[in-house]
């Protein structure tokens, strides 16, 4: 990462998320009042006043605890602060200060790096004096403010600012690829990102429903910058009960909304599930690229493997554009090939075709099967041209564009796929009922190709 970091510290439940939240001006992490929602590091690009930083939201630090959760959640904070270059310890002023923020006092001390002490929910001015109560952390005089109301934000962002280092003008961000990871509850999209980037970068456990923020991961593989999007595994709706699951659902559901490529995670010892399909749809209806990982195959026989994808891609004929790899995030099998899968389904989502090529697939693609009649009524596609891209989408004109059979677009977009030698994103087509341009009758005449069968029309009969 070259812009610099900032990262919110401090014990449970004392507004570090709220303030997270309140920076970024959005509603980025899931906020609720029990504690230990906010489980693995959360990163998001901030700016105030033209000055951009990466603001990470670590879980509540318990010290000295014993619970397995509190001590992976201890692993992140502490990866958070070593990567960080500015720390932003948060206190909690209703509580007042407890033998936790005393010893958290000593840890961000000895990271040697500059340090703001905030004391959060000072909502009137007669909490100001129980919030000096805190200069006894040795962190000097504290920055008073509310993040709920948002109260004295300001003068906290222009104290961040001040004690960053200096970062670049331009915004790698957006020549990054956002790539989101989904999938159902415990298929491995954790251990798949710690894979991709070699080391533990999210928490992995055994236990479903672990990751429950979106958390963004930033790498560089052969030079091409990255972030990764690990989305916590969404149920079916009816199993969602609590506020936590439902926002989970809506983080998963942003996150498709600002990834490129959706990488959709299967766990190859399982059945292929309504909510997994529900996802591809997701993926594909949101405009995105899409790379299918089949993970655990260390769990499967090799032989298995062509009857297996042969099995899958018919099971997901409606995505037959997608990339599909297979994986082993436990053993990093597949990772290199997943990245190259990515990036290939990203080149092409982004791509502009050349002209030329693209009419001749299109040319190619009505010379083997020409639209059918509809209600007695020729239906002919004069010309095509690309109109944009992510995803590449390509405008038809036609004179009748309303009365195309979805049978015949679905063949035209499959056609256009294998002909363009488009695999990863959907294309989309539009129509546009256009007259015949000039010379068309004689260009017409050259070749009909094949007609549907169901067609039998004739010239002569028309002409009666």
């Amino acid at each position: 990462m070259n812009y610099p970091i900032v990262a919110i510290i401090g014990r449970p439940n004392v507004g570090k998320s709220t303030l997270f939240n309140r920076i970024l001006k959005s509603k980025e992490a899931i906020v609720d009042d029990m504690p230990g929602v906010t489980r693995d590091r959360n990163y998001a690009i901030a700016d105030w006043n033209g000055k951009y930083f990466y603001l990470i939201d670590t879980g509540g630090l318990v010290p000295n605890t014993k619970d397995r959760m509190e001590n992976s959640i201890k692993r992140q904070v502490d990866a958070a602060m070593e990567e960080a270059d500015v720390l932003l310890f948060l206190v909690d002023r209703k509580s007042g200060m407890t033998d936790a923020d005393a010893q958290i006092a000593k840890m961000v001390r000895k990271q040697g790096k500059p340090i703001i002490l905030a004391v959060n929910k000072v909502d009137k001015p007669r909490d100001e004096a129980e919030a000096y109560e805190f200069m006894r952390l040795g962190l000097g005089e504290p920055l008073l403010i509310a993040a709920g109301p948002g109260l004295s934000i300001g003068e906290l962002l222009d104290e961040v600012v001040n004690k960053l280092p200096p970062s670049p003008e331009k915004d790698l961000n957006d020549k990054a690829v956002h790539v989101a990871i989904v999938g159902k509850p415990n298929v491995g999209k954790s251990s798949l990102v710690n894979a991709i980037v070699g080391r533990e970068r999210v928490i992995v456990d055994s236990v479903p429903g672990t990751t429950r923020d979106s958390v963004d991961t930033v790498f560089n593989w052969n030079d091409q910058e990255f972030v990764l999007i690990d989305t916590a595994g969404l149920r079916r709706k009816t199993s969602a009960h609590d506020d936590v699951e439902f926002y989970t659902r809506l983080r998963t559901e942003r996150a498709v909304e600002r990834c490129q490529v959706g990488v959709l995670v299967l766990d190859s010892s399982q059945g292929l599930s309504h909510l997994d399909t529900t996802l591809v749809a997701m993926l594909e209806t949101s405009n995105k690229a899409l790379v299918v990982v089949i993970n655990k195959w260390d769990l499967m026989t090799e032989e298995n493997k062509a009857n297996y994808l042969g099995w899958l891609k018919q099971q997901l004929a409606f995505v037959n554009f997608a990339e599909f790899v297979f994986t082993s995030a436990l053993n990093s099998d597949g990772v290199f090939n997943l990245l190259q899968k990515i990036l290939n389904a990203y080149h092409h989502w982004n791509k502009v075709f050349e002209p030329a090529v693209v009419v001749q697939a299109f040319e190619d693609t009505i010379k083997k099967l020409h639209p059918p009649a509809v209600r007695g009524k020729d239906i002919t596609l004069y010309s095509i041209r690309q109109e944009g891209q992510a995803p590449p989408r390509f405008v038809i004109e036609s004179n009748l564009p309303n009365l195309i059979p979805t049978n015949y677009l679905r063949y035209l977009q499959s056609s256009l796929h294998t002909r363009l030698a488009i695999t990863g994103t959907p294309i989309r087509l539009m129509f546009q009922k256009s007259k015949a341009p000039s010379g068309w009758k004689k260009r017409q005449m050259l070749d009909f190709g094949k007609r549907p069968k169901f067609r039998a029309e004739t010239e002569e009969n028309r002409e009666r």
